[in-house]
Order: C-alpha cells, then structure tokens, then sequence
C-alpha cells in the first residue's frame, strides 16, 4: 500500500531539492563562467580593434617627405620635369661639391628625390648624382671607373657604352635599382630604392618597372649638363 510522506519530504514524481549551499556553489560557477565568456569576447574585440589600428596606422603612415625649402642647383631643377611624371616630385636633399683649383676637376652635384607627404603607399628613393668634369684631361678621368664586381652587372649599350645595371633585392619586399654610366666629360649614377606598402604585407616594385624609371632618371640627368 502506498505510504504517503511526511511535510518534509520530497513530493512524488521528484528528486529531492540540493542542499542551498549547493545550490549557491552551482549558481556562482555559472556566474564565473558567463564572466569569463563576456571578458574573452571583450578581450577578441578590443584586441582586434587595437590590431587593425595598428595595421591602419602603419597602412597610412606617409612614405614622401617634405620638399626643401632653399633654391635647388641648376642641375637638379632641370630634373624635376621627370621627377614630376616618376612620382617622386619632393627634392629632399642636395649636396653640392664644386671644382677644385687643379686642372682638371670635376662638379658633382646629387639630389634625392621623394613622393610628396599625401604619398602612403608607394616609397621611392631616387638619388641622382651627376659628375660633370672639367679641363684638358676631363674625358679621360670620368671614363676612368669600373662597374661594381659583385651582383648581377648588366650592360646598357642603349644608354652608353660605359653604362651599367643591377638591382639588389631584400627579404622585405624593398628593392634598390643602381645604374653607373659615362657620356663623354660627365658621370651619372642613380640609386632607386623602391617598394609597394600593402596592408598586411608589402609587395616588390616589378625588375622592368625599376629599370625602366632609373633609365629615364639617367638620361634627363645627361640632358641636365648639355
């Protein structure tokens, strides 16, 4: 026959209730629990916001420089047509060394060349120097030069029959274009450091685009000492 309970026993049908400490240990680990959950998902999106900032900020950070304030030597503003139609339009620096008092001497004037400050994108570098010589021996002495021994040396016929290229490559996408050539009583050589910023990874400037652009800075640089 069934017995029936007493007032403090468990109803038929159901399991006895837990104890309350029980009930308060089960009720601050679910706490504990969505706590962590809330604090994991807060950390992923502030984290994320803090990356993709820093990823933002790098992305925009200006790859020009600003143009120099004081008059450029001849030399160079007859090079800035080309700069212009290059992309690098800012004359960053010149240095100017004159003739010395021997007999046959020479000019040397470089300039470096940049993309303006609105630039983020694309970093260019273009260096050019021109070494124009002077006095009864000034052909001989510009001819008087090697090409680099060491890289991959590859003659220009078209430019001179002194001219010479080659481009060195590092493991983070930069590249450096360096072209050495002689015309009669003047030396020129180009330096082009050159790469493309990307978002996350940066990406190498093409071998025909570097060779290209330094053959153009080396013949307005020739045109610039007629």
């Amino acid at each position: 026959m069934y017995q029936s309970q007493g007032q403090g026993g468990p109803r038929p049908g159901f399991a006895p209730a837990p104890p309350p400490w029980v009930q308060a240990k089960a009720k601050k680990k679910r706490r504990v629990v969505l706590i962590l959950v809330i604090v994991a998902v807060l950390a992923l999106l502030i984290g994320g916001g803090v990356t993709g900032g820093v990823f933002a900020s790098k992305y925009y950070k200006s790859t020009g420089a600003a143009p120099m304030s004081t008059p450029a030597p001849p030399e160079c503003e007859a090079l800035r047509p080309t700069m212009e139609r290059l992309g690098v339009p800012n004359l960053a620096e010149v240095q100017v060394s004159p003739p010395s008092a021997a007999a046959t001497s020479s000019k040397l004037t470089s300039c470096t060349w940049r993309p303006t400050l609105a630039e983020h994108v694309r970093y260019r570098s273009l260096y050019v120097s021109i070494n124009a010589f002077i006095g009864p021996e000034a052909e001989r002495q510009a001819s008087d030069y090697n090409p680099p021994a060491t890289g991959e040396v590859v003659p220009l016929p078209e430019i001179s029959d002194r001219a010479w290229f080659r481009i060195e490559r590092s493991g983070n996408a930069h590249s450096r274009a360096e072209l050495w050539a002689q015309r009669g009583k003047v030396q020129v050589q180009v330096m082009y450091s050159a790469k493309d910023k990307g978002f996350f990874t940066d990406e190498r400037v093409p071998a025909d685009v570097l060779s290209s652009e330094a053959k153009t800075a080396t013949m307005a640089a020739f045109d610039s000492v007629r």
